[in-house]
């Protein structure tokens, strides 16, 4: 609150009658403006009106569709790599160590890593002690101010809003590169054919992990809500040391899981090639946003109204019109510039001649 009076003879700021309705439309746009904003926040998040589920209390913007929660089977499915690379880094059994998650949405993600560590300790330990960092603070804000914790490994599922993933990525890798910390980011599959992901992730060995086919990762919301099947498929981006043995960690992978695992074996693949190969994700283009829409809208009419949601295959596969053909199947009539410019030019023609009679 400030001290400072007006003096005699100043003038005071008081809107005139005529114009009170229009500086409190300004006010209130102000107070809105100003309620979605945190102090050191840099990064634009927009938010969203469904807060049913306490968003108001967190200490940074959120959106509801970032609010999803990991499922278990996830951190099961990379739970020998986190072994392998505590295993090969910490030199005694009674050393800590520190894994890092920086988003927070209801710290579940902390409850079912801990669920999949005691899961696994009569058949294959851990061989360290283990804390797991998750808290609900402002991640951009603790990396500008260097308050974000000295981890061992970074686990975590980033917002998909935004550029949450461009972001937490090269920050990820900066501290792989200058540090030796490992990162393990589950993100949608179509983030592997993004030119970011190519220059962020030049000059490390990446391995990508993606569940079996049969048996996709599905999420859950806070408030019970959101698609029955996520219309995309989410992979591990796992980052590791540029000398790493892929070959001594591709075997502990699929040792574990072949000896421990009920359900089918996790994908491997080392680079994006080899992610298409075992159909992690598509070689195709990924299509601009209206373009999906036209997919989803003619899948839903090909299955008929009433019937189940589309699948991301039937999306994947429905054929759009050619730039070349109308929506009936009748050609396109092509516009033709030169033609346009001679007809301009025979009716100026027309019209001097018509001036010099």
């Amino acid at each position: 609150m400030s001290s400072k009076q007006p003096k005699k003879g100043d003038a005071l700021d008081v809107p005139s009658p005529t114009n009170t309705n229009s500086n409190k439309r300004k006010q209130n746009k102000k107070r809105k403006r100003s309620a979605t904003k945190t102090a050191g926040d840099d990064h634009d998040t927009k938010s969203n009106n469904r807060t049913d589920w306490s968003s108001g209390s967190y200490p940074y913007p959120t959106d509801y569709n970032d609010h999803f929660e990991t499922p278990q089977r996830a951190y099961a499915d990379i739970y020998p790599l986190l072994r392998y690379c505590l295993q090969k880094d910490k030199k005694s059994n009674s050393e800590e160590a520190i894994i890092y998650d920086p988003y927070f949405c209801t710290g579940t993600a902390a409850t079912l890593m801990e669920q999949t560590f005691k899961s696994n300790k009569d058949k294959s330990p851990l061989p360290c002690p283990t804390r797991i960092h998750h808290k609900k603070a402002d991640f951009y804000v603790d990396v500008k101010q260097n308050k974000f914790p000295q981890y061992d490994i970074l686990v975590t599922n980033p917002p998909y809003s935004s550029n949450h993933k461009e972001r937490c990525l090269d920050f990820a890798v900066n501290q792989l590169k200058r540090n030796g910390r490992p990162f393990f980011l589950l993100m949608p599959n179509y983030v592997s054919t993004k030119e970011y992901w190519r220059k962020i992730t030049q000059n490390i060995q990446v391995v990508f992990i993606a569940p079996s086919t049969s048996h996709p990762y599905e999420y859950n919301h806070p408030e019970g809500t959101g698609h029955e099947k996520s219309p995309f498929e989410s992979v591990w981006f796992c980052g590791v040391s540029g000398n790493e043995d892929m070959k001594a960690l591709k075997d502990a992978f699929i040792k574990f899981h072949s000896k421990h695992t009920s359900t089918p074996i996790p994908r491997w693949a080392e680079s994006l090639q080899g992610l298409i190969q075992v159909g992690g994700v598509s070689g195709e283009k990924r299509k601009n946003p209206r373009q999906r829409k036209k997919m989803r809208l003619l899948a839903m009419q090909k299955s008929g109204a009433g019937g189940p949601p589309p699948s991301s295959a039937q999306l994947t596969n429905t054929a759009l019109p050619s730039s070349g053909q109308k929506k009936d199947g009748k050609p396109k009539k092509k516009f033709d510039r030169r033609k346009q410019n001679s007809a301009k030019k025979a009716k100026k023609k027309r019209l001097n001649s018509g001036n010099d009679m």
